[in-house]
């Protein structure tokens, strides 16, 4: 994938997800750039504007978990909404709303510049 900006990110979301409410499809983009900022102060790295491929996935991730968390505050009035490939009933929402939130901070933690060890003299 090359690189993309927010929009892209926002348009793959809400073509991913049906059906989604107006008040929710409308703020896609805020969710984004949030995100965005928020891997941006976790890894301490400049992203930018234009969001390269190794950012992708998890600012995707936990973008697509916050508008889920939004969808299931709200009742539809459906039954099932579709997330990418999979059905999921309306009462299941938040399970996976953590399972994507989980999935984005496990990939945040792959961009950070990890953990030194050091071994203690004494």
């Amino acid at each position: 994938m090359p690189d993309v900006n927010a929009g892209s990110i926002a348009l793959y979301i809400q073509a991913g997800i049906s059906p989604i409410p107006s008040n929710v499809s409308g703020i896609i983009l805020t969710i984004v750039n949030n995100q965005r900022y928020f891997v941006e102060q976790y890894t301490g790295d400049s992203i930018g504007n234009v969001i390269a491929e190794k950012y992708q996935p998890c600012i995707t991730d936990l973008s697509t978990a916050n508008v889920i968390k939004m969808m299931a505050i709200q009742d539809n009035g459906v039954d099932n909404v579709r997330l990418f490939d999979e059905q999921v009933a309306n009462g299941n929402l938040n399970n996976m709303a953590e399972k994507y939130q989980a999935d984005g901070m496990e990939k945040a933690k792959l961009l950070t510049k990890g953990i030194k060890f050091y071994k203690a003299r004494g």
